[in-house]
Parts: structure tokens; sequence; C-alpha cells
């Protein structure tokens, strides 16, 4: 069997991240021989946008027809245009794990024309579920709804907590946000601007009031050399990051260990406590380590970004239901956590900042409460959510038989897309 993964990845060493990396090798357990693609080497604007016009599309539709895949596993649309698909032999499966607007948009067609292919969606939360209901008829045959895949290390039960609290979190940006945050500081009309949707953004969750009256403020955006998405984007990254310092100002005091990434040494030298809970070295960057900071933890908290899906669960709060920590997160009545485990899930929620200060708190004091709470845990995900499970779903809803139980896993072929430049 030979499938391909179209991923993608935005570190400048050009790595799936732990998720992907982890759904690579778990279809490579099956016995299939699978080769990666990065579907942001075929884009050309912020990632998502765009062709990149040193891709040749003939060379590279002639070399995937000549693969013969046996299925497709993509991320968020990844590589998923008309001249690909066309050259595809098996079904294209496609994992959408963000908002609509996230996704890979290489013509600028809006998010949902490739959903209304003959594709198989597995939507990560009830409300990407729904929005896709909505916007594609006679839809539900192949639509599926699923939660974060993680691995559980039995091996590591009771192992001594070495972090009261843990928080695995970045402090977002990057080159962009730091040019337009000069732009910012240097025209009147764009700090009024920015005030102003960072506002809009807090209370409503995105900018789409500014877009519908379409006037001044609509024209300073449009005047950036960025899409009104994007613009967005930053706008909620930089709510983002507020909350994660005033997270870290917060907990600190309570022995939190923050693993973060290079952009957090900004604010090292004007906040004691992002000093105090900053581990040195390299933030976790596989599955593996981000499980060895759970397993060392007594509690470790989320904080969703603030353009994260309205109730879906993030991959780290499966992945803390899997380990020796007790996972705490923020509170949503509808939350998908409740749609999967009902009513009575175990994991603690919280409102606001003295909220979860004070059941992290709470349970630092209280181990036997703590303990009872990481059991039940560690029950709920114990079958059904492991990467393995989650790779016969996706092989199973592309029409292929069961995996055997193979001995030897396939190979993995990672594939630069720099291969295919040129004119051919």
């Amino acid at each position: 069997m030979k499938l391909a993964f179209f991923g993608y990845a935005w570190n400048p060493q050009l790595q799936t991240d732990a998720y992907m990396t982890e759904t690579i090798d778990s279809l490579a357990r099956t016995g299939a021989d699978v080769d990666v693609y990065l579907g942001n080497q075929l884009s050309g604007e912020y990632g998502i946008y765009g062709l990149n016009s040193k891709v040749s599309l003939r060379m590279l539709q002639r070399f995937i027809a000549a693969q013969d895949y046996d299925a497709v596993v993509a991320f968020n649309n990844s590589m998923l245009i008309p001249q690909i698909m066309g050259a595809l032999r098996g079904r294209v499966v496609t994992v959408i794990v963000d908002e609509p607007e996230h996704l890979f948009d290489y013509f600028r067609t809006g998010p949902w024309e490739v959903f209304r292919k003959d594709v198989e969606i597995f939507a990560m939360s009830s409300a990407l579920e729904r929005r896709i209901r909505e916007q594609v008829k006679d839809v539900d045959g192949r639509l599926y709804f699923t939660l974060p895949a993680t691995r559980i290390d039995l091996e590591a039960r009771g192992a001594p907590a070495n972090f009261p609290i843990s928080w695995v979190a970045s402090y977002v940006g990057d080159a962009n946000l730091d040019l337009y945050l000069k732009l910012v500081a240097e025209f009147p009309e764009y700090h009024a601007l920015t005030a102003k949707c960072l506002d809009l953004v807090a209370r409503d969750g995105d900018l789409k009031s500014v877009q519908a009256e379409n006037g001044g403020d609509a024209a300073l955006i449009a005047n950036l050399p960025w899409t009104f998405d994007y613009f967005q984007v930053q706008m909620q990254n930089i709510l983002t990051n507020r909350s994660r310092v005033a997270t870290v100002e917060r907990l600190a005091p309570h022995g939190l260990a923050l693993f973060g990434n290079a952009n957090w040494q900004r604010l090292l030298s004007h906040s004691a406590p992002v000093l105090k809970a900053l581990r040195p070295g390299p933030a976790p960057a596989t599955h593996a380590d981000l499980r060895r900071v759970y397993n060392a933890s007594k509690v470790s908290i989320n904080l969703p970004q603030a353009h994260t899906i309205n109730d879906a669960v993030q991959y780290r709060v499966i992945d803390v239901m899997a380990s020796n920590a007790l996972m705490i997160t923020q509170r949503s009545p509808s939350s998908d956590l409740y749609r999967v485990f009902g009513a009575d899930c175990p994991i603690p929620t919280y409102r606001d900042l003295d909220e979860l200060e004070t059941l992290c708190a709470h349970f630092l004091r209280h181990e036997d409460e703590r303990l009872a709470l990481v059991e039940r845990c560690n029950a709920l995900v114990a079958t059904g959510f492991s990467f393995d499970e989650r790779a016969a779903d996706y092989l199973r809803a592309a029409g292929l038989p069961p995996p055997p139980a193979v001995q030897r896993p396939g190979a993995v072929r990672r594939l630069d897309l720099g291969l295919f430049h040129g004119d051919g």
C-alpha cells in the first residue's frame, strides 16, 4: 500500500508539527509507504494563499500520478488543488483542525470548494462540522466528527512530578507582526485602528463588523500588504499574547513551569514572573517531548488562542488526559468535551484567571482529589484515542481494508517541492 500525506510546516527546518509527525508514523505502521509533501511549499502568500510560481504544476502533477497512491491524507486542505487532485487514483481524506478561514486556499475561492469535491472530511470540532454542513449540500455521508489522538505512556504511571504546574505555550508573532507594530508606533491612524480592532476582537472574537461596514478602517487595512483575514489573525495573536502573559504572572508564584518558544525572551528583561517560570532550553518539539512534560507535572493548563474554534478540544487537552497530570481548561458549556465524554466529564474548568488560580492552588493542596480525577481522565482516553486507531479511521474512510498486524512499518519519504521548480 502506498499513501501520500499532504501536510505543512511553519518552521525554518520544514518539520511537521508533533501531531502531524505522529499521524505520518501511524500511517507507516500500517505497513504503507508514505510520501510526505508540504503544502506551504506550494503556496505563495502568507503560507496559505496563492501558488508558488517556482513550482511547475505539470512536473508535480506527472510525478504524483506516477506514484499511483492508494489514498491521500491531507491536513487543512493542503495541496488540494484541481491539478493535484486530478492526478490521484485513491480517495482523499482531509483532516480539518483549524477555522475555515485558516485553511489552504490557493486560488482564493474560499474554504468551501474543496469540501464540495468527492473527498472524505474529518472535522475536529462540532463547530467545524456545523459550518461545513451549512455550506456544503449532501455532505453527511462523507463528514466525520473526531477529537485529537494521543499516545499513552503506561510505563510513566506513578512517576514523580517535577513541576507543580506546567504549560506549553508559545509567545506568538513573527516578522510581519513586528513590522506592523513599527507602523503602529509611527502613524496615529494605525495606532487608533489597532486599539479599536483589539477591542472588537476581545468583544466579538473577530472583525466581521469592520468588514461589513467597509469604511475607513477597512480602507486602512486594505492599504497593508496583507489580506483582511491575515490582519484579523494578527490582532487575535496580540490578544493571545496578552492573555498568556497575564496567566504567567498569576501562576508563577504557584510553581508554574513555562515551556515556550524563543519569542518569550523578549519579556525576560521586564517581566520577573516570565523569567521565573520559563524553562531554559529548546521548546518541546516532538510528541514524546510534550508527553514527558505532562507526565512530570501535577497540573497542566490549557488557555486556547483567541482564534481557536469555539468549543473545540485542543490537542494538549487529550494529551494531558492520558498523562499523570490533571488538565484544567477554560470553561465552555457547549464544549465538545461534553459531547464525547458526557456531562460529568471530570476535567476542572475555569471562567477567568481568578478561578484558574484558585483551582490550581486547590489541587496542589489536595493530592487525593487530583489523583482521583487523573485516574478518571486516563480511563476516558484509554481506547479510541490512539494515533494508530485514528490512522485506521482514515484508511477506512478512504475505502481501504483494515491494516494487517504488520511487523515492519513502511518507509516514509519526505519530498521537497524544490525538486519541481522549473518550466517542465
